[in-house]
């Protein structure tokens, strides 16, 4: 008695046509690469079609596949993101656009490729990775206004890909917008909430290696809080980054400081360039510096290097740490970004020179007076008393 092959496929004369003897029914074997939106690497896939009763209308199909009219073939089509960039580069020199325009396309699009790989074809981003790409944009710490801006020069770049003919459709014609609030007011951080935070911290303990976490998280909390560094700066410091100094001229007397020269680049765990390429150093309180000095010291003592980054965890799990910190002492959530918000506001609220707050928190004049304007608008005292000095 012989077995019968029910519902075995056989190959055909045709590579990527198949036969079942059972039923007599051909199918379709079409392969294709996809790749990963995240790390950029290629992963091969497949997709059977079923039901065709003769061989001509099988091949016929396939052949309807790999001529890139069907379905899944259009994941084929290289053309990238970065490839997109460079196109709009082109265009934006013709066009003669100012060097504003260069500089803030440049910015957004090195803060895309911070979660997705620029080599990534169009083609193979769907919908849900980009509400991802939003959604992680808030979780490390992005303002609303920057993730518009982010946004923007992503739909920017698809659709100049698209206009161009480099891919055969438009996704930005399928997907929904995310709900996104440019001009969202940051919270301040108070001083009453910052020292509830900065004693709960001390007040915690978490040993693992040897190492008391929470040590690092309260240090962590200072730098943010005492530079308004971003979060991606303050990741990417290194022990030596850290500076003690005397101060010139009469009066002479010790400083801290710390340099700000990279940035932890976000899924890639990659050390890059700062936001606006400035390097600068920024003076930071004696407490600030102890601080410091104690976590240096310990870390010397097991064997450690001043060339060592300090801080090994990622951007998303300081902000559980900060969102569990605000929950367990009775205060509203804060990002991380809510930190550099207070820090420019206290120096512009204290009468700091704007040429300064420039300088020490890398953010140019222009942007300053759009984000923290508000903070001007309450000083009408300071001017009523200088326009009475002038009578």
């Amino acid at each position: 008695m012989t077995k019968k092959n029910v519902g075995k496929k056989v190959k055909t004369r045709c590579p990527g046509v198949y036969r079942n003897p059972s039923n007599g029914k051909y199918y379709v074997k079409f392969c294709y690469t996809e790749t990963d939106v995240f790390t950029g690497y290629k992963e091969y896939r497949q997709k059977w079609y079923s039901g065709f009763t003769s061989f001509v209308d099988a091949k016929n199909k396939l052949a309807l596949l790999k001529s890139g009219e069907g379905i899944l073939a259009k994941y084929n089509n290289e053309f990238s993101l970065s490839d997109a960039y460079e196109l709009w580069i082109e265009k934006a020199k013709a066009d003669k656009h100012s060097s504003a325009s260069f500089n803030n396309t440049r910015c957004q699009y090195n803060m895309i490729c911070n979660f997705w790989n620029p080599h990534i074809p169009i083609m193979s981003i769907r919908e849900s990775h980009y509400y991802e790409l939003i959604n992680q944009c808030r979780e490390y710490g992005y303002s609303e206004d920057t993730i518009h801006n982010i946004n923007s020069c992503l739909r920017k770049l698809i659709k100049i890909a698209y206009q161009n003919r480099y891919i055969k459709e438009n996704p930005l014609d399928y997907w929904d917008t995310p709900r996104i609030n440019p001009g969202a007011k940051r919270e301040i951080i108070t001083p009453e909430e910052f020292r509830l935070m900065d004693q709960c911290m001390a007040d915690s303990s978490f040993v693992r290696c040897g190492v008391d976490s929470y040590l690092l998280y309260r240090f962590m909390l200072n730098i943010l809080y005492y530079t308004g560094m971003r979060i991606g700066e303050a990741l990417a410091l290194n022990y030596n980054d850290f500076i003690e100094c005397k101060t010139r001229g009469r009066g002479a007397r010790t400083c801290y400081r710390v340099s700000v020269t990279k940035s932890y680049k976000s899924n890639y765990e990659e050390i890059g360039s700062t936001k606006n390429f400035k390097i600068r150093e920024i003076p930071i309180p004696k407490n600030v510096f102890y601080l410091y000095k104690e976590i240096f010291n310990q870390h010397l003592y097991d064997g450690g290097s001043a060339d060592d980054r300090i801080f090994e965890f990622c951007h998303s799990a300081y902000s559980y740490i900060l969102i569990s910190t605000c929950k367990k002492v009775g205060i509203p959530s804060h990002s991380c970004h809510d930190f550099r918000h207070t820090y420019i506001s206290n120096l512009i609220r204290n009468g700091v020179p704007i040429s300064v707050v420039e300088a020490v928190s890398g953010d140019v004049q222009e942007t300053i007076f759009k984000h923290y304007s508000h903070m001007f608008k309450g000083d009408e005292n300071m001017v009523l008393e200088v326009l009475e000095g002038m009578e």
